[in-house]
This record gives C-alpha cells, structure tokens and sequence, in this order.
C-alpha cells in the first residue's frame, strides 16, 4: 500500500494485506507494546485495564497512520490513558453480551439436536447423517456467536480514537459502524484467526514431548523425574502462550485498525494511505 494508490473501500483480502502491511512498518513499537499489555494483564482489575488501555493505544497509532496523523507511543498514551476504565468496563459489558449469546446458542443447538437423536433408531444411515446434522447444527451455532463478536469487535477503538465518545455508547457506535459489513468483518476476523492459528499450535509443542512420561506418573510409583519434565513442560508452554500472544495482539489491533478506518470511510469518505516506510 502505498501514499499513491489510495484504495477504498477494501475488501477482505485488502483489509488483511494493509494490516499487515502496517503491523511489519511498525513491528518493533506495536511488539513492545504488546509485551506491556501481556505482563499488565498477569495484574488483576487495575493490570487488565491497563493492558486493554495498551491494546486501544495500538489501535488508535494504527488509525491515525493510516490517517496520515502518525501519533509517538507518548502521544497516543496521552490520549487513551484518561479513559483507562472504560476499556475494562465496556469490555466487560462486551464480555457479558458474549456470554449471553454462547449460552442462547448452546440452548438453540441443544433443542435442535432433539429432532436429530431420532435418526440413530434408523441404523447406520441414520448415525451418519444425524452426525452431518449435528455438524452443521455445530458450524451454525459458531457463525452466529462470530456474527455478533464482529457487530462489537471494534468498541475499543471507539474509545481510543473518537475523544467526544462516551464508554457505553461504544458498544452502540461499534453495532451501528458495522451494519450492512458483519459478514465481511466475520470472513476477516476468520483468517486474521487461520493465520494465527500456527503459532498458537506451535506453544504447545512441548505437550508433545511428554506424552511418553505420563504413563510413569499414573503408575503406583510415580517418576519424579517424569514429573518434573511435565513441570518444565507446562512451564514451556505458558511461555510460548505469552511470546505468541505479544505477536498476537498487535496483529489483532492493526486489523481492527483498517476495519476502523475502512468503515468510517465509507461514510466519511476518507482515503486508506499506507507510505511504505520499510520495515522497523
């Protein structure tokens, strides 16, 4: 993406392209900063709002880039730091429509599965498309959760960008933002996912290496040696989690980043611009 070749509106494959594009200009700042949003949120209450402060102080440096606003890491802290428990509070509200949508969803897949049990009476043809239902009936019940994670993906740039808004009204603004572009938002957040789904794998790794010595601990005599491989084992791969997660997240804020921008383009008419700054 360069400064001379605006694109607008983007699509999938453009959303992730420039976020990626923005997350490699910027890798060592948004990095280190994912790094302080990890070992904040390891600090309950005030640690997890902090570290979601830090996640919308990402976002918004993403936004006024692409803006051609580009904002110093002071900068933007500055702006973020007076709305720190907003972030928790809204994400907390955020949490709770979540649960409550999974809970609705597990109920409607549940009564939905009552039809299916009768097909096992029906020998094996019968088991084999009543699992196929149950699949699908599975698959549906994801996308409808997904559907409504991508309505109020994006509250936390609201508070980290738009300064007159108020925290609850965020949520709103975030559900009025992506109406008519939820299944757009979706596919997005479904590959932003595929391409992190490696490294994820990759942090349990070590998992592997100790199958063969959890035969000697469910033994009468257990091994202490056994044991303290799957000791360092875990330890590994709590580890990984928050390596993986420090690259993670940035990712994460540089897509909803474009999304952001995208979608106020949309209705504000502004021009994605990325400078090619080389990589940081």
């Amino acid at each position: 993406m360069t400064s001379t070749a605006p694109i607008r509106p983007l699509n999938v494959g453009n959303v992730v392209s420039a976020a990626i594009s923005l997350y490699r200009t910027n890798f060592k700042t948004y990095t280190g900063l994912g790094a302080k949003a990890i070992l904040w949120y390891l600090v309950p209450v005030y640690g997890w709002a902090r570290s979601l402060m830090i996640m919308g102080q990402i976002g918004r440096m993403g936004f006024k880039e692409l803006n051609r606003e580009p904002e110093q890491p002071p900068e933007a802290l500055r702006q973020v730091e007076p709305k720190l428990w907003s972030f928790l509070g809204v994400a907390f509200l955020v949490g709770m429509i979540g649960f409550g949508v999974s809970i609705a969803t597990s109920i409607a897949s549940t009564i939905a599965l009552f039809p299916i049990m009768a097909l096992s009476f029906l020998g094996d043809v019968g088991a084999v498309l009543g699992g196929l239902l149950n699949v699908v009936i599975q698959l549906a019940a994801f996308a409808v959760q997904l559907w409504f994670q991508a309505r109020f993906w994006l509250y936390d740039l609201f508070i980290a960008v738009e300064t007159d808004e108020e925290s609850v009204q965020s949520i709103g603004r975030s559900w009025q933002m992506t109406q008519g572009n939820a299944f757009r938002v979706q596919a997005v957040l479904v590959i932003s996912y595929l391409i992190m789904l490696p490294l994820y794998l990759l942090t349990f790794s070590p998992l592997l290496l100790t199958i063969p010595f959890f035969g000697a601990l469910a033994s009468d005599n257990p091994d202490p040696v056994a044991g303290l491989v799957v000791l360092v084992a875990a330890l590994a791969i709590f580890v990984l989690i928050l390596l993986a997660s420090i690259i993670a997240i940035p990712f994460f804020q540089a897509i909803k980043a474009v999304l952001y921008y995208d979608l106020r383009s949309r209705r504000e008419g502004l021009d994605l611009t990325l400078g090619d700054r080389g990589t940081a």
